[in-house]
């Protein structure tokens, strides 16, 4: 896959945690290359400071001139992957309509090769789960403008408008936003069903609408509560919270996406991958928990087995099911983890992503 995304920090290839699959359907290496900038280690101004001199995150937060909290600055989630693998964590599968579950398998069968990042396209609802987007957010009395590193941004029209009944459908929406206290509440609709929820790809219709909740706890912390509600295709709201953290003394820089013409060309050469069917008896000695490591960070890994599924959690992020490919090898959302076992009967796990690998022992 000769698909990147470029921006003047560093070069890098997508815009996440890299799935071995897709590295492998499409035959390539990457490289990171940290290349010099101006402006990223310029100290923002106004921020509190502590006696050292760093930011002051924890201060109480600040305010507009009319009283309103100011969401102004420079964000990125801090969620983990969890959500931005698959959107639908907390549902039952029976949550989910049955032709949409079976796309989304077929997806990560295939390496995500329709997918945003692949096509260089917005990412449109998966903004609000993905870690690998900074975000600077304007905010005016009548208008808060969301800007992306990747080029795209978003408009919140604060001016008392309602959202269109039948909008015509683009990749960011349409939102409009209230004040209720001190929450800045916003509510969207006008998805295009071309874009996915998620890096796995669980699909939307036109009918998606999406409700956020963004309180500004202190300088450097926003929690956003998410509702996204379909009754096309989920039987239930998806709702959860997503931290954001203030990136503090940089500045965002621009990020592009190229070559999506020549990546796809040879995904779509490649054969999908295939479910195996493994026995829970097999599956059952890869339970446990894992210490790993890789360049030096630490990691705990809990894998647990539920109704004959794997499911991983990665530092204690949440569940999330492992695709089986193999009796020893497993798609962690395109990653692929391998279980061994020592000449001492130590079970031990390898996850390989494309820019390293991480590996280390079940806890006895």
């Amino acid at each position: 896959m000769l698909l990147a995304f470029y921006n003047v920090r560093t070069v890098r290839i997508t815009s996440m945690r890299q799935p071995l699959l897709f590295v492998c359907a499409a035959l390539i290496v990457a490289a990171a290359i940290t290349l010099d900038a101006q402006w990223i280690k310029l100290p923002t101004p106004g921020l509190p400071r502590l006696p050292d001199g760093k930011p002051n995150l924890t201060a109480p937060a600040p305010r507009t001139t009319d009283g309103k909290p100011d969401l102004s600055g420079l964000w990125q989630n801090d969620g983990g992957d969890r959500y931005y693998n698959n959107v639908t964590s907390d549902l039952a599968q029976g949550d989910v309509a049955p032709w949409a579950h079976e796309l989304y398998v077929t997806r990560q069968l295939e390496f995500g090769k329709d997918s945003m990042e692949t096509l260089c396209l917005p990412l449109g609802p998966a903004y609000l789960t993905t870690r690998y987007r900074m975000n600077r957010i304007v905010q005016a009395p009548s208008l808060i403008v969301m800007a992306y590193d990747d080029g795209m941004h978003r408009e919140i029209f604060m001016d008392g408008r309602s959202l269109e009944a039948d909008p015509n459908p683009t990749w960011m929406g349409y939102s409009v936003g209230r004040w209720v206290g001190d929450v800045l509440v916003v509510e969207s609709n006008g998805y295009t069903d071309r874009s996915w929820l998620d890096f796995g790809g669980h699909p939307h219709t036109e009918q998606l609408r999406i409700t956020e909740r963004y309180t500004r706890r202190d300088v450097g912390h926003i929690d956003v509560q998410v509702s996204m509600v379909d009754p096309k295709v989920y039987a239930k709201p998806i709702t959860f919270t997503m931290p954001m953290t203030l990136q503090a003394d940089t500045e965002m820089l621009e990020g592009f996406c190229e070559n999506h013409h020549k990546s796809r060309e040879r995904m779509k050469t490649t054969k999908p991958a295939q479910v195996v069917e493994v026995p829970a008896a097999t599956l059952s000695r890869y339970v446990g928990t894992y210490d790993v490591e890789g360049e030096g960070q630490k990691h705990v890994v809990g894998v647990t087995l539920e109704n004959g599924t794997l499911f991983f959690d990665y530092d204690g992020k949440g569940k999330e099911a492992l695709i089986v490919l193999s009796p020893e090898r497993f798609s962690w959302s395109g990653s692929i983890v391998e279980f061994s076992t020592a000449p001492d009967g130590t079970a031990h796990m390898r996850i390989r992503y494309v820019e390293l690998d991480e590996r280390g022992p079940r806890r006895r």
